[in-house]
């Protein structure tokens, strides 16, 4: 026995023996010299386990660094070959295998039907892990003149996750001033530019990413958008929620090498607070999918996809109990999407019924189709989009007639060399306008043209 151990030992036995004594005059009864036994039982098997701790400890301290790490890896490679526990194994350490770092700079001039000049900037930094993006920050800013005179506007981004195997919290929080909203924003247009805060929030339960399939246990998308009062007069705050039990992705199994995706039990919520920081009149959605899929293939080069459900929708008045429905609406929501691929044309057709809420307790029912063209090759790349819908708005009183509305855009890109594109985009709509349910229901016509010259590096 090590010398270290012997010395270990004797000291603990004299001292016990030394107490029992002293510890046996005390006792009155025969329940004292039993509990003074069971706590010498303790402190004996506790000077065993220090015993066999500090053995370990020297051991590994004397031993050839080679001997430990053939240790390691032979219990690695048991658990591995363990018929359970070792798929589970392998999942987690390749989560937190192929990490990299990212980093990108882009700057542009151009000009628009509304604005003889404008440059801009970004430049965003990330480090990735297939489990999250770990830390990640992004700034754009743009400047230009418009309406006689200068404009700037910005987007300022910044997201971490916290990267566990299990309950992984994802975070992003983007800060917007005077940026300009697409005129093919569903289903309505702001009158203005937006200024406000975005939060983005995602936990998800568990993540199983395998070489064909990956499994991720209720995963919890939210939203909250926070507007301020230069967006076209409407303090808001619109938020989604999106879970769901699991979400199965068989992967490389969809079209021109995507995934194929299941998604069970789906709930998702959309909600428009006018004014929550006093009670305003609000409008929200929730809506229950069974089963929504993408990418199932009918011929190599095509997948379909689609989903249905339930949906309930309403317009209130107040705040909590007070609340009171002012408008309410109930039934079902479905899509189907067509995608396919030929040559260097990517082709996708929608088809869509849903419901969105909008501004001052009203919601939006949105029949839609829309379909978009993706070309790349060589030096060039384009877009073609185009939808037509027939949108209804609900609000308290008398149901406005439904509103045919319709737009499109074209987006083409030309590399020029060593990171430098030269592009041109046209965008034009006849789509809802915001409005308060005391306006008629108005629709807008409005066409946008630009075209500048970038460059962007990446590494």
């Amino acid at each position: 026995m090590p010398r270290s151990s012997v010395l270990v030992n004797a000291c603990l036995v004299g001292a016990l023996a030394a107490a029992a004594p002293r510890a046996t005059a005390r006792a009155d009864t025969g329940d004292d010299a039993r509990r003074l036994l069971d706590q010498a039982a303790t402190r004996i098997e506790q000077a065993r386990q220090l015993r066999d701790l500090l053995a370990l400890a020297r051991a590994l301290a004397y031993a050839d660094p080679r001997e430990v790490e053939w240790v390691f890896a032979s219990a690695y490679g048991e658990l591995l070959g363990h018929p359970l526990l070792g798929p589970l194994v392998d999942n987690l350490v390749a989560q937190y295998r192929g990490g990299r770092a990212r980093l990108e700079v882009d700057a542009g001039a151009g000009v628009d039907v509304a604005t003889p000049a404008v440059v801009s900037a970004a430049v965003a930094a990330a480090w990735e892990l297939p489990l999250c993006r770990v830390v990640g920050a992004r700034a754009a800013g743009l400047g230009g003149w418009e309406d006689g005179g200068t404009f700037g506007s910005y987007v300022l981004t910044g997201s971490a996750c916290l990267p566990l195997p299990a309950n992984t919290v994802e975070v992003a929080y983007t800060r917007r001033g005077h940026v300009r909203t697409s005129l093919l924003t569903v289903p309505v247009v702001l009158d203005d530019r937006r200024t406000g805060d975005l939060y983005d929030i995602a936990i998800r339960f568990y993540r199983y990413r395998g070489a064909h399939h990956q499994l991720d246990v209720m995963p919890l998308a939210v939203q909250i958008d926070v507007s301020r009062d230069d967006d076209g007069g409407f303090a808001a705050i619109g938020s989604s929620v999106e879970t769901a039990p699991v979400v199965w992705r068989r992967r490389g199994k969809g079209l021109a090498g995507g995934d194929q995706v299941f998604r069970f039990m789906q709930v998702r919520m959309r909600y428009q607070d006018d004014d929550a920081a006093v009670g305003g009149r609000d409008a929200g959605a929730v809506t229950v999918v069974p089963l929504e899929l993408a990418g199932i293939h009918v011929t190599p080069d095509v997948t379909v996809g689609g989903g249905g459900g339930y949906v309930r929708a309403a317009g209130s008045e107040g705040t909590g109990e007070a609340a009171v429905d002012v408008v309410e609406e109930s039934g079902v929501v479905a899509h189907l999407q067509l995608d396919w691929v030929m040559g260097p044309v990517r082709g996708q057709v929608r088809i869509a019924r849903e419901l969105y809420p909008t501004y001052d307790a009203q919601f939006v029912v949105d029949d839609r189709i829309a379909t978009r063209l993706d070309y790349a090759a060589g030096r060039v790349a384009g877009a073609v989009t185009a939808f037509a819908a027939r949108d209804q708005v609900r609000r308290e009183g008398a149901t406005p007639p439904p509103e045919l509305v319709s737009g499109g855009g074209v987006d083409g890109a030309y590399a020029l060399g060593r990171g430098v594109h030269a592009l041109a985009r046209v965008e034009a709509a006849h789509a809802l306008a915001a409005g308060t349910s005391a306006e008629p229901v108005r629709t807008r016509f409005e066409v946008r043209a630009s075209a500048g010259v970038a460059y962007r590096w990446a590494r």
